[in-house]
């Protein structure tokens, strides 16, 4: 007579460690989207500050053109919390003569940025934005 087959033993632990391992897979990719995305508002909000402060240096220039008349060629450098500044440089091209008016026109740029200026720097932190306005006087 044949002796009775054993019985298999041992997948209820291969089935575990399988369930463990593929669990451990999820959280670790969770985990990774879940720091893509905080970084990722991160430096959305460093661009919006970056986009504000050079905003404001091209407000800061026209208004000194508009009202003193005053284009310095620059760069200006003005510094705003949050460890940003605004570098800003002013062309004037004139005056001309415009139907009996004399007009200058002023070309205005202001780069917003994160480090110390001259802007222009490099590195996975670093932002920048750059705005230009055309103003006649």
């Amino acid at each position: 007579m044949k002796p009775a087959p054993r019985r298999a033993r041992g997948f209820a632990l291969i089935l575990a460690v399988f369930l463990i391992v593929s669990l451990a897979a999820i959280g670790a990719y969770l985990l990774s989207v879940s720091n893509v995305q905080v970084e990722s508002g991160i430096m959305d909000e460093q661009g919006a500050r970056a986009y504000q402060a050079a905003r404001a240096g091209l407000d800061w220039q026209a208004y000194r053109v508009l009202h003193d008349g005053i284009c310095d060629p620059g760069p200006t450098t003005i510094p705003f919390a949050f460890n940003f500044f605004a570098e800003v440089r002013c062309t004037a091209y004139g005056p001309e003569n415009e139907a009996g008016a004399s007009v200058t026109t002023y070309s205005i740029v202001s780069t917003g940025c994160n480090v110390t200026p001259p802007c222009g720097g490099t590195g996975a932190t670093y932002v920048e934005r750059q705005l230009q306005l055309t103003v006649a006087r």
